[in-house]
């Protein structure tokens, strides 16, 4: 298994003021801002009461561009740093919940929202559309204003088997960024438009891990030097 020469020490108890509700945190590190590579840590607990054991570790593919901090995230925002934007190529820093799966195949056992994909699934990337970072179904959608957008059934298999990750979601400002999402990785050098990738064998165990009664969460940063 392919794993990053950093290992990062970085502790993910020391971000426990923000998780009191979530007992389930993928914790993934870079070394750099600039950083296209990093490593994702799967920490589980049984409540807030009790201390995180690490589940699992693997190497994680970030943005071309690195990342790029969350403008409304809850974390203090390290000053100057730019935030994330649409189309800048950086996945995104910061704290966001999970949910749901998703996949080309009919899954089961799942403790997620699942939806299974098809053809006429997309994903609305066009800041200027009432749909913005939302997920559309073209055959019943009643009012198609987007001019761009991403195909969520992809060709090359990357979506394959996804989490959307609700990044600039829960409310929703155009130009912030959109269609964040864990999923399939091209190879362990090839980085993303903005979401986070792993191995295809990591990304199936990840899903059938990820309990939605444990309020999962994405915890994404750089490592502390």
């Amino acid at each position: 298994m392919f794993i990053p020469a950093f290992l990062g020490a970085q502790a993910v108890d020391s971000y426990d003021r923000y998780l009191k509700t979530s007992n389930q945190v993928l914790f993934v590190t870079a070394p750099g801002w600039n950083a296209t590579q990093g490593l994702m840590r799967l920490y589980g607990r049984k409540d807030n009461h009790h201390p995180w054991k690490l589940v699992n570790q693997f190497a994680v593919t970030l943005g071309r561009n690195g990342l790029g901090f969350d403008r409304n995230s809850i974390l203090s925002k390290p000053v100057p740093l730019v935030t994330k934007q649409e189309g800048d190529g950086k996945s995104p820093a910061g704290i966001f919940s999970l949910g749901p799966v998703f996949s080309f195949h009919s899954l089961k056992g799942l403790k997620m929202p699942f939806k299974e994909v098809d053809t006429s699934d997309i994903c609305v990337d066009d800041t200027r559309s009432s749909h913005y970072n939302t997920w559309v179904n073209t055959d019943t959608a009643s009012h198609k204003d987007w001019n761009s957008f991403e195909h969520m059934k992809s060709g090359d298999g990357s979506y394959e088997y996804g989490v959307w990750v609700r990044y600039n979601s829960d409310k929703i400002f155009s130009g912030d960024g959109s269609c964040i999402f864990l999923h399939v990785w091209s190879g362990n050098t090839i980085p993303t438009s903005g979401c986070t990738a792993m191995e295809k064998e990591n990304m199936i165990e990840l899903i059938h891990w990820l309990d939605d009664k444990q309020h999962p969460v994405l915890l994404q940063l750089v490592e502390n030097k």
